[in-house]
């Protein structure tokens, strides 16, 4: 055991906590002895849950309670009932994704996605927030985004967004637009900081401030997108995003059994209270990314199967288990920043078991887990 936990330690230096990818940290032996602190419910926290579109895959197992719905035409009966459950839940705003308009067939389809799911009859009252996704832009350290051609059409993105954003129930936090940058690590650019302050002045001056929630992997070192001091080559986000957040943490590949082992241990570390016992410096999502002006936010989930969709799939399929998200709940209040913005992982993505929708078979427990974590009632 003595020997499994010192290799585990050494993981989590190599692979989470390190200011740069080729700097190792030894924990010492008893940090897994430290319990998390439990933070309190004194205030509310502002929750968003992505709204996943989907075709149901056959291997799903869970029945939604309001029963199998066709989760690709974006049905407005099916999302009248979804938004009583958000509201129930305490959740305050769906995430939509958007693909580009560099690929107008695939925007295209999903606008008419969400403009159906908004002629609901209870639709304005629940708010919503795009997902950006440029993926069909094809950038990569090659073919910048400059280029390609493509900064005219990225920002030409954002002034199709215009009217949805003069909707009342756009998600604003301090009366700035959120746009989530799906895949901002991807976001190759020339110049990064140039290109999203070029973004904000255009957007300023049709009326629209935004908050831009930057996305980086999970499990990868809090400073891998940050360029380096000197040249800032592949900063993708200081000077570019309000906000940070990494993608599902319960995504584990089978080699780590660590990472399963300890994973609540693990997140609260890299994202809240890992410090150097050493040096004293903090090296933790949180701390770091304030000293660049950005805040983190946390996303969570309360099960992971990804073997739904790819039977041969290399990451561990997690249940659901009340505790064990209840305990996720509790590391993402501790590390929420001064907007205690929480995203979910998500509100009805039933191909990857991450939904919080109500079930059949488990009713409407993590509905009212959702509530109890996030709000004062």
């Amino acid at each position: 055991m003595k020997i499994f936990k010192n290799s585990a330690l050494l993981m989590i230096g190599l692979l989470l906590f390190s200011c740069t990818e080729d700097k190792a940290i030894l924990l010492e032996d008893n940090i897994y002895s430290k319990p998390i602190p439990i933070v309190p419910v004194i205030t509310n926290y502002t929750v968003g849950a992505i709204y996943t579109k989907f075709i149901r895959n056959p291997l799903t197992i869970e029945t939604p309670s309001i029963g199998i719905y066709d989760g690709n035409s974006g049905d407005p009966i099916t999302y009248e009932k979804h938004v009583i459950q958000a509201q129930t839940a305490g959740v305050d705003f769906f995430i939509f994704n958007l693909r580009s308009s560099n690929a107008i067939a695939q925007y295209n389809e999903d606008k008419g996605f969400i403009d159906n799911l908004q002629t609901a009859s209870n639709a304005n009252d629940m708010k919503f927030a795009f997902s950006y996704n440029f993926a069909n832009m094809g950038l990569s350290i090659a073919n910048t985004i400059e280029n390609k051609g493509l900064v005219t059409k990225f920002i030409d993105d954002f002034k199709l967004m215009l009217p949805y954003f003069q909707k009342s129930n756009y998600m604003k936090i301090n009366g700035k637009s959120v746009v989530y940058m799906n895949n901002s690590y991807n976001l190759f650019s020339n110049n990064n900081p140039a290109l999203y302050l070029q973004l904000r002045n255009e957007m300023a001056t049709l009326g629209v401030e935004l908050y831009l929630i930057g996305m980086q992997l999970e499990w990868t070192p809090t400073l891998k997108f940050f360029g380096d001091e000197v040249t800032g080559k592949d900063n993708r986000f200081e000077d570019c995003v309000d906000a940070l957040t990494v993608t599902n943490y319960a995504n584990i590949e089978l080699v780590f059994y660590d990472r399963l082992q300890y994973f609540h241990k693990y997140v609260d570390l890299a994202w809240t209270s890992y410090i150097d016992p050493k040096t004293g410096i903090e090296y933790n999502h949180k701390t770091t990314l304030a000293k660049y002006n950005i805040e983190f936010v946390p996303t969570i989930s309360p099960s992971y199967n990804p073997k739904i969709n790819n039977a041969s799939s290399t990451a561990y399929a997690i249940a659901k288990n009340a505790d064990w998200f209840k305990a996720n709940c509790n590391i993402a209040r501790r590390a929420s920043g001064t907007s205690k913005l929480v995203l979910i992982d998500s509100f009805n993505n039933w191909n990857f078991n991450t939904q919080i929708e109500s079930a059949t078979s488990y009713g409407d427990e993590y509905i009212k887990i959702i509530r109890a974590e996030f709000k004062l009632n």
